[in-house]
């Protein structure tokens, strides 16, 4: 069967535990930016869906939907809040890990298209619409190092440019549900300097 992703059903997830430490269905990671956004990108694919994300009944039964490992595969998968195991798969949670499975998986599981690798944030040839995941770059690591997802955008940010007062993205660590594009980039490499790459994410199957 094909699952499409819903940008709305991610970015929900994205804004209803953004800026919260805990929500009770996963897990949370020390560094917990891609642990917390691979969630966002499994809510999209509709792993919260006939759910809601309030009442504490339906948050018991998708931390049970997790332990099932519903909508998730044996290479991306996450910890539900009461399991064991303290570490959900690489895939998961570490940037460059879900960046290269996501643009190369060609069977079950999240798939995304992605854009800018290696780039200045200026030169992302796509616009940056809800539910896109971002990436940026770390030079101290000299590798890709913190992961966000849009959540708000007040217009069509074409050209790029115009993103930095009309983007908003949710993160952990620290916890935003709307923290605006340009206090990211000033806070991962400068404005004036800022390496992102960009996932679109498509239809898949699980």
């Amino acid at each position: 069967m094909v699952v499409s992703y819903d940008p709305a059903l991610a970015v929900a997830y994205a804004v209803q535990f953004g800026d919260q430490e805990q929500n009770g269905i996963f897990k949370r990671m020390s560094e917990d930016c891609t642990n917390f956004i691979s969630q966002c990108i499994w809510a999209g694919y509709g792993g919260t869906e006939g759910y809601s994300l309030t009442s504490e009944a339906d948050i018991l039964a998708l931390r049970e939907r997790v332990a099932k490992n519903y909508r998730q595969t044996s290479i991306w998968y996450g910890r539900n809040y009461a399991s064991p195991s303290p570490i959900a798969s690489g895939a998961f949670i570490r940037v460059e890990e879900l960046w290269n499975y996501v643009t190369t998986n060609r069977g079950p599981g999240p798939k995304a298209i992605g854009y800018n690798n290696r780039q200045y944030w200026g030169y992302a040839p796509v616009d940056l619409a809800l539910g896109d995941v971002l990436q940026f770059y770390h030079s101290n690591l000299g590798r890709y190092g913190h992961t966000v997802m849009v959540t708000a955008t007040t217009e069509n940010p074409q050209p790029i440019e115009s993103a930095l007062g009309n983007v908003y993205v949710a993160q952990h660590t620290a916890d935003y549900s709307y923290r605006p594009f340009s206090d990211v980039l000033d806070t991962n490499g400068g404005i004036e300097g800022a390496w992102m790459r960009v996932l679109k994410f498509t239809d898949t199957y699980f």
